[in-house]
């Protein structure tokens, strides 16, 4: 009987361990571009900031609790001075100290608007009104007229304001997050001015 040769024929053990080696090397430089592809698109992601801004650490170092802190009591302050300010444009007994009263209230409130979008941000909640003592004193301002108005009113913008610039100082000092650190420096610039003003306005 005649034996047929095959068709297939199995390699012999050096051709054979020559094809292993081939596909192992195949293999190996695909994982290798694999794995570089995917460091470049990790790269690529964590270079581009969210919607949130976090990926720019030169405005955003997140908001500590003394920076809260710090939100809720300036907020405060500005209430105050909105509200005397609005007093002092209705009640004054001069234009000057009208025109003063408007400023005060103008800029108290544009500040408020910026910090409450800060706080927003940062998800921390801000007063909407004055508390209690604050508003008594308004409250006690109102029942005086004239020459006697403008002073008593001139001396609790500056005694305010003082306490508005010390806050701001120290938060200027402390704070790590871009966003405050910007607002404070803008609102200690335009309250410091306006302390000056109203240093140098004498009532009649």
């Amino acid at each position: 009987m005649l034996d047929h040769p095959r068709t297939n024929p199995t390699p012999r053990r050096e051709e054979a361990a020559g094809i292993l080696s081939h596909r192992l090397r195949i293999g190996t430089i695909a994982f290798a571009l694999g794995i570089a592809a995917l460091g470049t698109a990790w790269d690529a992601r964590a270079q581009v900031p969210d919607d949130k801004g976090r990926g720019n650490e030169t405005l955003r170092a997140g908001v500590r609790d003394s920076d809260r802190l710090f939100i809720r009591t300036a907020a405060g302050h500005l209430i105050r001075e909105r509200q005397l300010g609005a007093l002092m444009r209705k009640q004054a007994s001069t234009p000057p100290m009208r025109g003063l009263g408007t400023k005060l209230s103008e800029q108290s409130n544009g500040l408020y608007r910026g910090l409450s979008d800060i706080a927003k941000r940062e998800k921390t909640e801000v007063p909407l009104d004055m508390v209690d003592e604050s508003h008594a004193k308004l409250q006690r301002l109102a029942t005086l007229r004239g020459a006697e108005f403008d002073q008593r009113a001139r001396e609790m913008v500056l005694e305010s304001l003082e306490q508005e610039i010390k806050a701001l100082e120290s938060a200027a000092d402390k704070t790590d997050n871009g966003f405050l650190r910007n607002w404070t420096a803008k609102a200690l610039g335009q309250r410091r001015a306006l302390f000056d003003e109203f240093r140098r306005a004498a009532p009649r």
